[in-house]
């Protein structure tokens, strides 16, 4: 009998009760005796169904992993390795699982591996994913060719430039970036225990290890990184002025070496591209795929092109919604290339020509136009209406960019590829790129006969025929012959034919209500409210969070500039802001305090004028921060700061009685050096005119004001005056503020320098203000 019982037990299957956590043989009369003992048997009976289930459902699903997923989950290798190891003791299976000799760990005790950084980029690439024997095999394949080598991780360089890492760039996979650029030093330098920084003569060296990468079967994307991870060290051997002090050249070798990796890297990215469209092209994506963009972000475009003609208000988001909707029409209409569409400029607008109902753009004499297209007239319309109203705006009056595309900051667009990314993703589209659309269109033109197919492919810039010199007419029938290929979409769908190069309107969207609408509506203010759903589908607006997500938008901006308005005195402190903001009532959708603080600009000078706080300084002299201080027989009085101040701040006033310059310069004949101090010369529009500080000032006979103590030095100055026309106590009076120069310290001496040296004052002898 006791031999049955130890047979039944051995032949019972465990089960873990859920309660504890722990393997019991008999969990029915372990849930009535210990965990369970105080609930009915139906609660108990209840609780081993669950647990059985909890078992099948671990065994069917939990006791396999697949390696490639432990590689998502531990990018560190020895982490990986160790816990491959343990899995496999208490009895897991694992898939893919790497060779025996692939699970040995490095005694030097690295972490990162080529495993890391090949599995990283392929798992992000659109190619087909490599499985773990192909990585371990281009692993063996570095190892082989002494790829794998690096320098030891507490090199000085290396060190550093993990700081810069982590500390400046806050990367997150900055372990990757060290192993990358470790192994690309080392194969510059196979010998030494620290990298030197002779690897920046080293060019054919350089294109040797990119090349010995690619054949060791590493992907494109993989080898990409390390170009990336050693532009990225460049950056911050320039941004290092220890070894700039040692090495004066050391900026101008950097960009030289930048410069060749950057065209070393063309010849990596165009395998990459190759690889990652003609995968995609599997697919069979026909010229209407490509187009999809211009069809769904038509209704916004055409309704940000009525706003624009009919003046009103447009925001910088749509403004860049527009350019990128231009872009597209060159891309994927016109089927241009992103590099043709960066190097469209000014000139090649400027010397279009009309032939028909078309406009011709390209035909010049110097043959130096990067594109030759043929645009419709509505097409025509909306670049015309974004070169008069949305580029001079970008570019504005200081900034020289002959590019027609310009970005919000006056700069050129250099990444057409990137805005059209973004334009698809702003739309939630697959996106498409340049190369998708035109190896469709070159599939589709195989149908034609062959002289029009050279005309497409002239009119892509295929052909590489540079004798050609088309004429209008023939840029202009290639157009229309684009446009009737087979899987183009409907004109319907893509084309600007309801604009006219006279800006009529669209009635299909003049019904539509704009967000100009939706403000006059519903006004943004500083206190008010977003409006509801019911409201907003009530007054005949979408459903959808468009108008409601602009105007949190536009009240967050309001609110922002109401904050950097109660700050033209001083920069503020994110705590003083915060406490603004709490004042204020503000529970949500209000700018951060850390934000303020880092928006924070000096004021421009007729906002200081009317601002009242300085006005009451200047009126009583109210001024803190500052304190006087005896700096000995030699130097006599001085002020120092008692608080931090920021570049830009206003510190205080030079505040005396104001007189003409000819006066002033009477009073100075009589006396000592020591006191000439007191008088500060300056001018005022056609007015010479002086501040007396040493007689004082009416309104504080008796008080012995700051800023009359602060040194005058043109030796490493920390304050700059400022003259300012301000009305204190009802009348308008010239006053001199002290600028921070530059952010001020505690106990720090103040400085200023008036501009005045010896005889350019007057033509006056002011040998004295040099000392």
């Amino acid at each position: 009998m006791v031999e049955q019982n130890r047979k039944r037990s051995a032949e019972r299957n465990l089960v873990h009760c859920l309660q504890c956590h722990k393997p019991q043989e008999n969990l029915p009369v372990h849930l009535a005796r210990v965990c369970m003992k105080k609930s009915t048997p139906e609660e108990r009976l209840d609780e081993v169904q669950k647990a059985k289930a909890s078992s099948r459902e671990w065994l069917r699903k939990n006791r396999t992993w697949n390696y490639k997923q432990l590689c998502e989950l531990l990018p560190d290798r020895r982490s990986r390795i160790t816990m491959v190891k343990e899995l496999l003791r208490r009895g897991f299976f694992i898939m893919n699982q790497p060779e025996e000799s692939e699970m040995v760990l490095d005694p030097e005790g690295d972490s990162t591996t080529v495993d890391d950084v090949t599995f990283a980029n392929t798992v992000t690439t659109p190619t087909t994913p490599r499985d773990p024997q192909t990585i371990s095999s281009v692993r063996m394949q570095m190892k082989g060719a002494g790829l794998h080598d690096k320098f030891p991780a507490r090199a000085k360089l290396l060190m550093g430039f993990k700081k810069y890492l982590v500390e400046s760039r806050r990367l997150p996979n900055w372990q990757q970036e060290v192993e990358n650029v470790s192994r690309f030093l080392r194969y510059l330098q196979p010998t030494g225990s620290e990298p030197s920084l002779d690897f920046l003569s080293k060019r054919t060296e350089t294109q040797d290890f990119l090349k010995a990468l690619q054949r060791t079967d590493m992907s494109a994307a993989s080898i990409l990184t390390y170009v990336k991870s050693m532009k990225r060290f460049l950056e911050y051997l320039s941004l290092r002025l220890d070894i700039q002090k040692r090495d004066p050249q050391l900026r101008s070798n950097c960009e030289s070496y930048t410069n060749m990796l950057m065209t070393l890297r063309k010849t990596v990215c165009k395998t990459h591209e190759d690889k990652t469209c003609d995968t995609r092209l599997d697919e069979a994506f026909c010229i209407k795929d490509c187009q999809k963009i211009l069809k769904v972000a038509k209704p916004d475009f055409l309704r940000i092109h009525e706003n624009l003609l009919s003046g009103q208000e447009v925001s910088n988001t749509e403004k860049t919604l527009y350019r990128y909707y231009c872009e597209a029409l060159l891309v994927f209409r016109h089927m241009q290339r992103p590099g043709a569409v960066e190097g469209f400029t000014d000139a090649d607008w400027v010397e279009r020509i009309a032939q028909g109902d078309r406009v011709v753009i390209g035909i010049r004499k110097d043959k130096s136009a990067s594109m030759q297209i043929a645009l419709t007239q509505g097409e025509e319309a909306c670049f015309q209406l974004y070169y008069k109203q949305i580029r001079p705006k970008n570019i504005g009056l200081k900034k020289f960019c002959q590019s027609f595309f310009t970005s919000t900051s006056g700069e050129a667009v250099h990444t057409v590829t990137q805005d059209m990314n973004r334009l698809h993703e702003m739309y939630k589209l697959a996106p498409f790129r340049s190369y998708d659309v035109r190896k469709a269109v070159g599939t589709a033109a195989q149908k034609l006969p062959v002289h029009q197919h050279e005309a497409v492919n002239y009119y892509l810039a295929h052909s590489t025929d540079t004798n050609r010199n088309p004429q209008p007419q023939d840029i202009v029938d290639a157009a229309m012959l684009l446009e009737s290929l087979e899987g183009t979409s409907s004109g319907d769908d893509t084309s600007l034919a309801e604009l006219s190069a006279a800006g009529t309107n669209n009635e299909q969207h003049t019904s539509r209500k704009d967000f100009s609408a939706f403000l006059s509506k519903f006004p943004v203010s500083l206190e008010g409210q977003p409006p509801t759903k019911k409201r907003r589908v009530d007054s005949g607006f979408p459903e959808d969070r468009v108008f409601y997500d602009k105007w949190r938008a536009a009240q967050c901006t309001q609110r922002e500039q109401y904050l950097l308005s109660h700050f033209t005195h001083r920069k503020p402190s994110a705590s003083k802001v915060a406490r603004l903001i709490a004042q204020e009532g503000w529970k949500s959708n209000y700018p951060k305090p850390e934000e303020i603080e880092r928006l924070w600009k000096p004021a421009p000078t007729d906002t200081i004028e009317a601002d009242e706080v300085i006005k009451k300084c200047v009126s009583e002299q109210g001024w803190t921060g500052l304190a006087v201080k005896d700096f000995g027989a030699e130097e006599g009085l001085g002020v120092v700061a008692t608080r931090p101040f920021s570049k830009g701040d206003i510190v205080c006033d030079y505040h005396g009685k104001v007189i003409r310059a000819a006066e002033g310069m009477t009073k100075l004949e009589g006396l000592q050096d020591k006191a000439r101090h007191l008088f500060f010369f300056f001018k005022a529009g056609q007015r010479d005119l002086c501040i007396d500080a040493q007689t004082g000032c009416d309104c504080h006979p008796n008080t012995d004001t700051v800023g009359r103590r602060i040194k005058c030095c043109f030796k490493k100055p920390n304050l700059e005056p400022l003259h300012c026309v301000m009305k204190v106590n009802g009348e308008d009076k010239d006053v001199i503020l002290f600028k921070a120069l530059q952010d001020i310290s505690i106990d720090t001496q103040l400085k200023f320098y008036s501009g005045v040296i010896r005889k350019s004052f007057l033509g006056l002898d002011l040998d004295w203000l040099d000392e």
